[in-house]
C-alpha cells in the first residue's frame, strides 16, 4: 500500500509517518511484537539496525511496563509510536530523547532495542547527555512488525 503524507502527533511529543502501510495482524497493547528496525539520529546519520545484527528482530510486548521481564520492553516512544501499526507496515517513529534511552543504556538492562556495540552505544549516550536539552534534537526509528501474537 501507498505511504502516508499524514504525520501525527502524539501529546507526549512523538510523532509518526506511515511510510507503507501493512496488511497483516495490527499491533495493540499486551501483543508481543518483532520488529525490523533502523534508529538514526534527527540529522539522518544511521546510529544502529537490526540491518547490522544479523537481521535479529527486537522483540518486545506493546504496553509492557512495569512487573515485565526487562527484555520485554520497549522504550517509550516506540511503545507509543507503534500501535496500532499491521505486520508488513513501515513507520518512522520521531522520539525526544526523554522517551527514549533515560535508563540503563551502558548495563544493557535498558527497555529496547539497544544497540550490541559499543560505538552505538556511545552515539546515543553523546545525544542523551549533550544534546538532550537541543531544540529537535531527535530520535529517528524505522519500524517493520514482522510478526504479532
Amino acid at each position: 500500500m501507498a505511504a502516508s503524507t499524514n504525520i501525527v502527533q502524539l501529546p507526549s511529543g512523538v510523532s509518526y509517518q506511515d511510510l507503507r502501510h501493512g496488511d497483516g495482524e495490527v499491533v495493540s497493547e499486551g501483543k508481543r511484537v518483532n520488529i525490523q528496525w533502523s534508529l538514526k539520529r534527527s540529522n539522518g546519520y544511521i546510529i544502529d539496525s537490526s540491518a547490522n545484527n544479523d537481521g535479529v528482530p527486537f522483540i518486545f510486548v506493546v504496553g509492557c511496563r512495569d512487573g515485565c521481564k526487562q527484555q520485554q520492553r520497549a522504550i517509550k516512544g516506540l511503545d507509543e509510536g507503534i500501535r496500532g501499526m499491521k505486520v508488513g507496515g513501515i513507520r518512522r517513529i520521531v522520539m525526544p530523547p526523554s522517551l527514549t534511552f533515560v535508563e540503563g543504556l551502558e548495563d544493557g538492562i535498558s527497555p529496547g532495542p539497544i544497540p550490541v556495540g559499543f560505538g552505538p552505544k556511545q552515539r546515543i549516550q553523546r545525544v542523551m547527555k549533550l544534546r538532550a536539552d537541543v531544540p529537535d534534537e531527535s530520535f529517528l526509528l524505522d519500524v517493520k512488525p514482522t510478526r504479532v501474537q
